[in-house]
């Protein structure tokens, strides 16, 4: 009996492992170009760049558009879109540039930490950095994704959680109206 206990166990672990890798290799494949551009009511607004990958969820996709709606409600016109293999944006020409990833077993997804390693001059962006997750007092994510900046500090790091969406969203708006102000 307790064998076959033991062997039911193993078999749900295995289960369990392999669904969380299976998971975390499609989270983080290239989904292609989805940009958005928030247009601004202002003649020569500033410009602010989000580059984000979603998660299965749509979490980290709900966090990048609230963000976005509230630097665009303070004037900026926002560009949306996702990390694609080649760095499609000059990043001079934005004053705000933030990434966003979705955190699977601690960690951001690759694809996202890649991309930000490509890009090389980050001089005067205010750079911002956010995560999505069910923890809140696990920020390793964060920090792992500071590493791939090339050496330049985040202006902000900021974790929203999957479990409240509601205020996580409302949380990620006021984010982008105070960024607009700093």
């Amino acid at each position: 009996m307790l064998k076959k206990i033991l062997i039911g166990i193993v078999i749900l672990a295995i289960v369990a492992v392999a669904s969380m890798v299976l998971m975390i290799g499609y989270a983080n494949k290239i989904k292609g170009s989805n940009e958005k551009i928030l247009t601004s009511k202002n003649e020569s607004p500033k410009k602010a760049l989000i580059i984000f990958q979603p998660s299965l969820s749509d979490v980290t996709s709900l966090m990048a558009n609230s963000i976005a709606k509230g630097l665009n409600d303070e004037g900026y016109e926002v560009t949306l879109n996702y990390p694609e293999k080649d760095l499609k944006y000059d990043i001079s020409k934005y004053s705000i540039v933030i990434f966003g990833s979705p955190n699977y077993a601690g960690k951001p997804l690759t694809i996202v930490t890649d991309y930000m390693s490509k890009i090389k001059d980050f001089s005067s962006k205010k750079i911002i950095v956010f995560s999505t997750g069910a923890d809140a007092s696990k920020k390793d994510e964060l920090e792992i994704m500071e590493k791939s900046l090339n050496g330049t500090k985040p202006y902000k790091k900021a974790k929203f959680l999957s479990s409240s969406k509601k205020e996580s969203e409302s949380k990620a708006y006021n984010l982008g109206k105070e960024l607009s102000k700093e």
